[in-house]
């Protein structure tokens, strides 16, 4: 996430890998997902959403780095639930919160009007 509270941008191929990466938790270099567009993964490593793990091997009591994946960084763990807060929020401020002060605003006018006529009649 951005400074500022604001969601990382990102688009529809961007999360589709995202979600396999949270699925299988760790994705080969090699990868068919990766190889395909190898910017994609490069762009979620540049916004903080995936990172690089180092695949090891032991052999003798000797731990060796043999190869590495990519995984999901801790940003990236949290992309999908901080999306549906962001959506929740944008929903309440943009929909329900105008809708509610168009039925009050409404209601008060309808019902104010009335009685104010009624209490300017001369009798």
């Amino acid at each position: 996430m951005k400074a500022g509270n604001k969601m990382t941008e990102t688009i529809r191929t961007e999360r589709t890998l995202l979600k396999k990466l949270a699925k299988r938790k760790a994705i080969n270099r090699n990868d068919p997902a990766v190889t395909k567009d190898p910017y994609l993964i490069q762009d979620l490593q540049n916004k903080g959403l995936v990172k690089t793990v180092p695949k090891t091997e032991v052999r003798n009591h000797i731990t060796n780095t043999v190869d590495w994946d990519y995984a999901l960084s801790p940003e990236g763990e949290h992309y999908f639930q901080q999306r549906r807060e962001e959506l929740k929020r944008f929903l309440f401020r943009s929909v329900f919160v105008p809708i509610a002060v168009s039925v009050i605003t409404t209601l008060v006018t309808t019902q104010l009007i009335p009685f104010i006529w009624h209490i300017l009649q001369p009798k």
